[in-house]
Order: structure tokens, then C-alpha cells, then sequence
């Protein structure tokens, strides 16, 4: 099967055109702000993933679990500030 999936990708490969001399590569229409979003939403995604388990517990851990959640919620909006200080949240 691995090898049916190389010589398919193989013959893709064959049939893609070449490009022109002179013409921009295709990366350097990519715009590279995408990669800043993906990053905002991956810093939203690991909090709800973080404070899940932190929430079964919470009851049983007390002010501890309540402090370390602080210093965790405390670093992502220093993260999330700094990117809307830089301008990583500004759509281009």
C-alpha cells in the first residue's frame, strides 16, 4: 500500500507544471499572518484543554488549584497581549 501511495504522489509530482524563469514561487504569495492566528487559536485551545481536567479537580485541591490556574490564565493573556501589541491581531 506504501508503495502504491509513493508512485501515485510520484506520478502527481510528474504531471505538475514548472513554473516560468522569473515567476514569484508559490510561498511568496503565502501571507504569513495566517500562522500568527493559528497560534491565537492553538493559546485558546490548550487553556480549555488545561482547565478541563483542572475544573474535576478543583474541588478536591482547593486554593492551590485556584492559584496555579491564575498564573496559567496570567501568561496566556500576556501572550494574547503581546501579540495585539505587535499587531499579530490586525488583518492584513
Amino acid at each position: 500500500m506504501a508503495a502504491g501511495l509513493a508512485l501515485l504522489a510520484l506520478a502527481a509530482f510528474a504531471r505538475t507544471p514548472r513554473r516560468a524563469i522569473g515567476a514569484p514561487p508559490a510561498w511568496a504569495q503565502l501571507r504569513f499572518g495566517y500562522a500568527v492566528y493559528a497560534l491565537i487559536f492553538l493559546a485558546f485551545d490548550m487553556e480549555m484543554i488545561f482547565m478541563y481536567p483542572w475544573a474535576v479537580v478543583f474541588a478536591d485541591v482547593g486554593v492551590s488549584a485556584f492559584l496555579d490556574m491564575l498564573v496559567f490564565i496570567a501568561l496566556l493573556s500576556a501572550g494574547i497581549a503581546y501579540a495585539w501589541g505587535m499587531g499579530g491581531l490586525r488583518w492584513e
